[in-house]
């Protein structure tokens, strides 16, 4: 896991400004809760930390790095929608497969170069995302079949097996 941190940042979609000069720290290993009214910033801040938004202003730092300008598939984070983003195609252990077929991992140190996964390290990492959220009897269906729990307990396994820097998780 690594910080964040937010340094007067700012967020304007032309004349409106959804997030104002937020500064905010999160040290590494810290569990944070934005709360606050519909409309006020939360899931755009959210998404400035995982790249999927511009920063209009300040500085958005993880570990010791700032990211403004660094590509949301470089920045090792994984982010859970309020609506699972789950492949309807797809089983279960597809699904908490995926984000492992695409990456590189720096699995064996983190002075090496990273590379893809072997089918047996990908097979491990699912099964221990389904053994930690309960999802192992559920592994060889579609989501379809399943509720909207399960769903969203699929949704933060394809987010854990990727051991990523931080967690972002919306509504």
């Amino acid at each position: 896991m690594a910080s964040v941190t937010f340094d007067a940042v700012t967020k304007r979609y032309g004349s409106v400004t959804a997030v104002d000069d937020l500064n905010l720290s999160i040290d590494d290993g810290e569990f944070m809760v934005l709360l606050g009214p519909s409309g006020c910033g939360k899931t755009t801040a959210l998404r400035m930390i995982a790249g999927l938004e511009e920063i209009s202003d300040g500085a958005l730092s993880l570990g010791s790095q700032v990211v403004n300008d660094i590509d949301p598939s470089r920045r090792d984070i994984s982010m859970v929608f309020q609506s699972y983003a789950l492949y309807p195609h797809m089983t279960v252990r597809r699904n908490i497969e995926s984000p492992l077929r695409v990456r590189t991992y720096h699995v064996d140190g983190p002075d090496t170069l990273p590379r893809k996964l072997t089918a047996a390290e990908r097979d491990e990492r699912v099964a221990e995302a389904a053994r930690v959220l309960g999802l192992e009897e559920y592994l060889d269906r579609k989501p379809s079949a399943l509720s909207g729990g399960q769903r969203q307990r699929v949704a933060l396994a394809r987010a854990f097996v990727g051991r990523p820097q931080a967690f972002l998780m919306d509504e």
